[in-house]
């Protein structure tokens, strides 16, 4: 459930509850969030193949390697991707970036609860 300060919010969508929304202005390639006991680190890395995600556990931690994610119209994860359990229900996430010059990024992330 969001918190504000006077109203409770609850979102959901497609059978999930969103937990946390919202835009990280990055000027480093990472960004890390943890959650309950999990810690997901996505990092920007740039090669000679297309845009594409990929993502491993190093160290206990949820890596996902978002591959020349390099556009100023934007681009991402939408559809929601399975990253690990929180009290055994499946935590998912979906991503979008923006890229500026210098790489400077908007980085829009949603995290949700399966019911």
């Amino acid at each position: 459930m969001i918190q504000n300060s006077q109203i409770p919010i609850k979102v959901t969508t497609s059978g999930c509850e969103v937990i946390a929304s919202g835009v990280v202005h990055l000027t480093e390639p990472e960004v890390k969030f943890e959650i309950a006991n999990l810690t997901i680190r996505y990092k920007f890395i740039k090669d000679s193949e297309g845009p594409r995600f990929t993502g491993e556990v190093v160290n206990k931690e949820m890596v996902i390697r978002l591959h020349n994610f390099t556009s100023a119209l934007g681009e991402g994860i939408l559809k929601p991707l399975e990253i690990g359990k929180i009290s055994g229900k499946s935590l998912l996430a979906t991503c979008y970036v923006t890229t500026s010059e210098g790489d400077l990024r908007e980085f829009h992330y949603t995290f949700m609860l399966r019911e």
